[in-house]
C-alpha cells in the first residue's frame, strides 16, 4: 500500500508548464515522504533501475521519462553529428544513452542520504536560439557532514511542459565533459562504435553497482 500511495503522489509532481521551482520543491518533499514512509521502496527503484530483466514501475517510468528531455539532451550531446543520424538512429541512440544515464545515477536512490534544498533565488527564464529554458538556483545540503553545494537546474520547455536537460554543481556542468567525450568517440568510432561504448559502460555501472 506504501508503495502505491508513493508512486501516486510522485506521478502527480511531473513538470507543468508553471514554474518548475515549485514542481522541483513538492518532488523534494516527496522524496523525504518515500524515505519516512517507504524506504524499502526507494530501494527496490534503485534495484528496478539496474536490473535489466525487470520493468520500471508505470509511475516511476513516466516520472523519469517526462520529466527530463532525453532528445534534446541527445541532440545537444552529439551536437553537429546529429544530422548524420537517421529517424532509427536518432531513437536508438536516445534510448541508449537514456539506458546509460539512468544506470550511472541510480546509486543516488537511497533512504539513507538525507539533504535539504533550500532556493533563494526566483526562476531565471531566458530564449536562446528559438528554446526557451528556465534555470533554478538552490542551495543542497546534507543533513549527516554538513557539506553543501550551489547546485543550477537547468530546463528547456518541450511538449508543453518544462523538462530537466542540465545540472551544474558549482558552476560546472555535469553533462559538458560528459558530451564532449561521446563527441570524441563517435568521431573516432562513428555510430556503431558508440553504441557499444554506450552499451559496454551501462554493463560496467551495472556490475559495480
Amino acid at each position: 500500500m506504501k508503495s502505491i500511495l508513493i508512486a501516486g503522489i510522485i506521478t502527480a509532481y511531473l513538470f507543468t508548464a508553471k514554474d518548475p521551482q515549485a514542481t522541483l520543491l513538492l518532488q523534494y518533499k516527496t522524496y523525504m515522504m518515500a524515505q519516512q514512509l517507504d524506504p524499502n521502496g526507494i530501494d527496490k527503484l534503485k534495484k528496478r533501475i539496474l536490473d535489466d530483466e525487470k520493468k520500471l514501475p508505470s509511475a516511476a517510468k513516466q516520472f523519469l521519462y517526462k520529466n527530463i528531455a532525453w532528445e534534446f539532451f541527445a541532440k545537444s550531446t552529439l551536437n553537429s553529428y546529429w544530422g548524420n543520424l537517421n529517424d532509427k538512429q536518432k531513437k536508438e541512440f536516445t534510448k541508449a544513452l537514456r539506458y546509460s544515464m539512468l544506470k550511472r545515477y541510480a546509486k543516488y536512490f537511497s533512504p539513507d542520504k538525507k539533504f535539504s534544498v533550500k532556493f533563494y533565488k526566483p526562476t531565471d527564464y531566458r530564449s536562446l536560439r528559438g528554446e526557451r529554458f528556465a534555470k533554478v538556483t538552490s542551495i543542497i545540503s546534507s543533513t549527516s557532514n554538513e557539506a553543501e553545494a550551489a547546485v543550477d537546474f537547468i530546463f528547456v520547455f518541450k511538449d508543453k511542459h518544462w523538462m530537466l536537460c542540465d545540472i551544474y554543481v558549482e558552476g560546472v556542468s555535469k553533462s559538458r565533459s560528459y558530451r564532449f567525450t561521446i563527441r570524441k568517440i563517435y568521431k573516432k568510432y562513428g555510430y556503431n562504435g558508440i553504441m557499444s561504448k554506450l552499451k559496454a559502460k551501462s554493463r560496467k555501472l551495472k556490475k559495480v553497482s
